[in-house]
């Protein structure tokens, strides 16, 4: 059994490596043309990502009508998975021609301090942002999910391996390894959308709803006395813009993390709460310049159980599922 379970594995990886070989050589229109189509069938497929993605936009932007951009939303995921393929075999010259960088002076500010810097970004383009270390030269690490089937870990390894970054494996500690990291000096990425757990306990406000949040992001800047740089990539075409915002000092939002041991309890820490507010607050604007290219198709609000259930021909049933939740974490 075990040898069949190899084989097959050896057998998916194969196939991955050829799949991205006919990616890489294909015509770049035929291509995007390609995943796009692809993301259009899953649109009219999967009903319930099409459903969330729905739900969200209408809510946190007031739109009426959501249908075309719930369907643009999954078109750019495909945009995402041939131009991530697509730039790790790229040259850096190549690369470079196809990436605008907007705010080089927050960088080059950021750089020249003696600390630690975190990059933070959220589910927009996060793949392509990976090509930092060849355009700028900036070494930085992230910590990424290992996926159980190795034979599509060996392949997403290869890729990321070739935008120059770090990759830190999800042991030891996310929280202690990247801290580690920031006391040393160095650069570290991390996403900031990420759904907390309900026992975190954190709501930030986020399109006007308290979204639960991931108080990880803001508790390892603190610990790790960290300047926080916001990057956020925009496609336009065949390129792609990256924006540098100006740095965030963690020191100016208090100390009162140091009592803080266990990240169940980060929601008592003011310094928390609000650092973790301000990064969703970036966010948001970031957002909102181009709603299409963010991932709506996360739940980030609701669970998806609580979304499976909701009935969006009633209005305000989603905002007022939001708010009840939150309140009743607050209160408890």
């Amino acid at each position: 059994m075990k040898l069949l379970k190899r084989l097959g594995h050896q057998v998916l990886y194969r196939a991955l490596q050829g799949f991205i070989l006919f990616i890489r050589f294909m015509p770049y229109p035929l291509a995007i043309g390609l995943a796009r189509s692809i993301c259009i069938l899953a649109w009219m497929l999967d009903s319930l990502h099409r459903k969330i993605a729905n739900i969200q936009l209408a809510q946190a932007l007031g739109l009426e009508k959501t249908m075309l951009l719930s369907l643009k939303v999954f078109m750019s995921q495909g945009d995402i998975f041939i131009d991530a393929i697509r730039f790790s075999y790229m040259s850096d010259e190549e690369l470079k021609k196809r990436v605008r960088v907007e705010g080089k002076q927050h960088v080059e500010t950021a750089m020249a301090s003696p600390r630690g810097v975190m990059m933070i970004t959220g589910h927009m383009n996060w793949e392509i942002l990976g090509h930092i270390p060849r355009i700028l030269g900036i070494e930085f690490c992230i910590m990424g999910d290992i996926m159980k089937i190795p034979g599509i870990q060996a392949v997403i390894e290869d890729i990321r391996s070739r935008c120059g970054l770090t990759l830190l494996p999800p042991r030891g500690g996310m929280v202690s390894l990247l801290t580690g990291e920031l006391r040393k000096g160095r650069t570290i990425g991390i996403i900031i959308d990420q759904r907390g757990r309900e026992y975190h306990r954190v709501y930030c406000d986020f399109f006007g709803m308290p979204a639960p949040t991931n108080p990880a992001p803001a508790l390892i800047a603190l610990k790790g006395d960290a300047l926080i740089l916001p990057v956020s990539a925009v496609k336009n075409g065949r390129t792609y813009t990256f924006r540098f915002d100006e740095p965030i000092d963690s020191r100016l939002f208090g100390n009162d993390h140091e009592e803080i041991e266990k990240i169940t309890d980060c929601w008592k820490s003011r310094a928390i709460v609000s650092l973790s507010s301000a990064m969703q607050t970036w966010l948001e604007t970031v957002i909102r310049r181009c709603p299409q290219q963010w991932f709506w198709i996360h739940c980030r609000w609701l669970r998806r159980s609580d979304m499976k259930r909701l009935d969006p021909s009633v209005r305000g049933s989603f905002a007022h599922r939001v708010a009840s939740i939150a309140e009743k974490k607050e209160d408890s």
